[in-house]
């Protein structure tokens, strides 16, 4: 069942990122990537820590959002093809900008996701518990 989760998500992570890249046009900064990726980031840390402690869901079914839907959603392989071309191009303070802002961003997001991962576990568990 673990493979078929990762299949079945997979695809539609690859068509979501697919129909987000194509709502941009092309650019010299590559915004659609870092978008993406940055969204990847906060919904990954979602997956981690909310999903994980949910009772209702199960391991594979969380992994295979994780790996599946987020792990072909997101990309390091544009982004390094992103950066490549910008350097090529002599564009290397432009390269320099969406690195940084990749990690930067990538880590806040992840943070985001994290706390807001930590708001939805207390408010489930004052609920359940009556607190």
């Amino acid at each position: 069942m673990y493979y078929l989760y990762i299949a079945i998500f997979g695809a539609f992570g690859a068509v979501t990122r697919y129909w987000i890249s194509s709502a941009f046009h092309p650019a010299q900064f590559p915004y659609h990537t870092l978008l993406i990726n940055l969204i990847g980031c906060f919904f990954l840390a979602v997956a981690v820590k909310y999903l994980t402690t949910h009772p209702k869901l199960s391991r594979n079914l969380v992994n295979g959002i994780g790996t599946g839907f987020i792990g072909s959603f997101t990309t390091f392989s544009a982004f390094s093809a992103e950066v490549s071309q910008m350097i090529t191009r002599g564009d290397d303070f432009l390269a320099a900008c969406y690195i940084f802002s990749s990690m930067i961003g990538g880590f806040l997001s992840a943070a985001l996701g994290f706390y807001v991962s930590s708001c939805m576990i207390r408010r489930r568990e004052r609920r359940e518990y009556g607190n």
